[in-house]
């Protein structure tokens, strides 16, 4: 038998084996429990907030035991900071306005599970606009033109938005056909101004003036609705959005999202029935996102600079147009400028100077002029015997002369216009500035020849490329080369290319000019004064340009050159002595 010793020892035995495991089972249990956090907007304050939705939590945190539901409240106008809680994870659900729902759905990727019903049953909601029943003024949307109008806030959907988008859609602009637009706040604050006769109508969300009447804080004849429709339970001008959301963040478990879906669409009996906020399946919340596009709102809202273009744009206008005739002028200028300069080259690359020219042009001539004298000798002498010489002698000596006299006029008639005299001066002139100043004055001809440009100009050191010469003799011959590559080129129908190099050798800037045309027939006569190895067209020249050409770059210590030719093109090669301190 056991004494009575053993019996409390084996007593004490037994309840450490029962007791202790349940203890520290359920200790474990706490500590298993996961934390869900709800954020929740409050239009009412928190302690509204709480009220209303706390049931909601209870419920959850009732059926839902393995978990620790907690209600996060967030003023409304604290936007950033729901923001920031869904974008850091800190929150796991919203229950949000329809606004919040769309702006979390675009920015976060929050996913709407379900829809809010309302004391009614309904999963929607609009804007009622209304005036006071004793306005006799005011029947129809029309009617409004003129008078002062409230809403409750810019942003405000049911308070604004949905109405603001109504009255639009009938052609009317609150802003700019309302005598004053003014935003209240609390919507029953509207709908007291109205009545009371200290704004002529305004727009409230559907239900608040059925609650105001409940409250018994207005008579329902007191309401005047413009616009009405009839298939709603509650006073309605507008269409309709869904109503507030329970969205899941992006963080929450798919598993736990569904069975939480499940409790609120279930529950509809017991303590919680009357206390809790219904629940549907979620709606479609796009026409919210088409709504706010439309109007540039919220997430869509246009940028500052798109705002005040719309809000300035007259004045911008007009501004733009003043820019560009001011700047078509300054064209305008510019272009004649330049197409003076250009006729100034193209008078330039004919002849550098009239001293230059007189030992060419006296060669040219000399040699006809001696053959004339001889022929009017031996003319002379046949008119002295007479019967020894035949008119048909006579007339072939005659036309001789008339052949080498038209020459004489011909070489006189191609130097007439273009004789000149120009007093130069020397300066420190960028190579590369001026073929790229050169390219620009030819680039009527290069488009209608649909001839194409390569440059592959070199710089180097702190003044790059740089010889001392005049700039408009530099000019001068470029636009010669310029000229007879063009000339060559427009003759063949391959894709043309023209290419300018320019590169230091030694002590020498360089600079060569590259077609592809079909080469130099002639290279013997190539730099003869009146020898133009062109075929007649109409970029045909006078022989001038090559032989003046390359006496210029002579004069300055240089020389032009063809530096290759085939019938693939040619290259003409300038060689100017360089600036040796300046590409230092």
């Amino acid at each position: 038998m056991l004494n009575y010793q053993s019996f409390r020892s084996l007593l004490i035995l037994f309840l450490l084996i029962s007791v202790v495991p349940r203890t520290i089972f359920a200790h474990h249990t706490v500590e298993t429990k996961t934390n869900i956090h709800i954020a929740v907007q409050a239009f009412l304050g928190k302690e509204d907030a709480r009220k209303k939705w706390q049931p909601t939590i209870d419920y959850l945190n009732k059926e839902l035991s393995n978990y620790v539901f907690d209600l996060v409240v967030i003023e409304a106008p604290n936007v950033a900071l729901l923001r920031s809680l869904v974008d850091q994870d800190e929150v796991d659900y919203v229950i949000a306005q329809p606004i919040a729902t769309v702006e979390l759905q675009y920015l976060y990727g929050t996913n709407p599970e379900l829809t809010k019903l309302d004391k009614s049953g309904e999963s929607v909601f609009g804007s009622v606009i209304f005036t006071s029943s004793n306005s006799k003024s005011i029947n129809t949307l029309n009617d409004l033109k003129g008078h002062t109008f409230a809403g409750a806030n810019p942003v405000g959907l049911g308070g604004w938005i949905l109405g603001y988008d109504h009255l639009m859609l009938n052609d009317i602009n609150p802003y700019d056909e309302f005598s004053i637009v003014e935003f209240l706040g609390r919507q029953d604050n509207i709908v007291d101004a109205v009545i009371n006769g200290l704004i002529d109508a305004g727009v409230v969300r559907t239900g608040v003036i059925e609650n105001m009447i409940a409250q018994q804080r207005i008579e329902r004849d007191e309401i005047k609705v413009l616009d009405p429709k009839t298939d709603f339970p509650y006073l309605l001008t507008t269409g309709l959005v869904p109503e507030w959301s329970f969205s899941s963040t992006m963080q929450t478990d798919t598993e736990l999202t569904q069975i939480i879906k499940e409790k609120l669409l279930s529950f509809n009996s017991g303590y919680y029935a009357n206390k809790m906020t219904g629940w549907t399946t979620a709606a479609d919340y796009k026409p919210m996102h088409n709504l706010l596009k439309k109007h540039r709102l919220s997430i869509y809202q246009e940028p500052t600079y798109v705002e005040l273009y719309k809000k300035y744009y007259p004045q911008i206008l007009s501004f733009i147009v003043f820019v560009l005739l001011i700047f078509l002028s300054f064209k305008l200028i510019r272009n004649r400028q330049i197409n003076k300069y250009k006729a100034e080259l193209e008078k330039l690359s004919r002849v550098s100077s009239v001293n230059q020219l007189l030992s060419e042009i006296a060669h040219e001539i000399s040699q006809p002029i001696t053959s004339l004298k001889i022929d009017a000798h031996l003319v002379t002498k046949m008119l002295n015997n007479p019967n020894k010489v035949s008119n048909s002698q006579i007339s072939e000596i005659v036309e001789h002369m008339t052949n080498k006299t038209d020459h004489c006029a011909d070489v006189i008639n191609n130097i007439r216009n273009f004789l000149s005299t120009k007093e130069t001066s020397k300066e420190l002139v960028n190579v590369n500035s001026r073929i790229t100043k050169v390219i620009k004055l030819v680039n009527t001809e290069l488009t209608k020849y649909k001839i194409s440009v390569i440059l592959q100009l070199e710089e180097s050191g702190t003044f790059p490329l740089v010889v001392n010469v005049c700039p408009v003799e530099l000019d001068q011959v470029l636009l010669n080369l310029c000229k007879n590559a063009i000339s060559a080129m427009s003759e063949t129908d391959t894709a043309n290319v023209l290419t300018f190099t320019s590169f230091i050798d030694t002590d020498q800037v360089c600079i060569i000019v590259k077609d592809t045309g079909p080469g130099v027939s002639n290279q013997d006569e190539l730099f003869a004064l009146f020898k133009s190895t062109k075929q007649n067209s109409d970029t045909e020249g006078l022989g001038l340009g090559l032989s003046l050409s390359r006496k210029i770059i002579r004069a300055y210590e240089g020389d032009l050159a063809l530096h290759s030719t085939s019938v693939n093109g040619a290259e003409f090669i300038i060689k100017i002595p360089r600036v040796s301190y300046a590409a230092e």
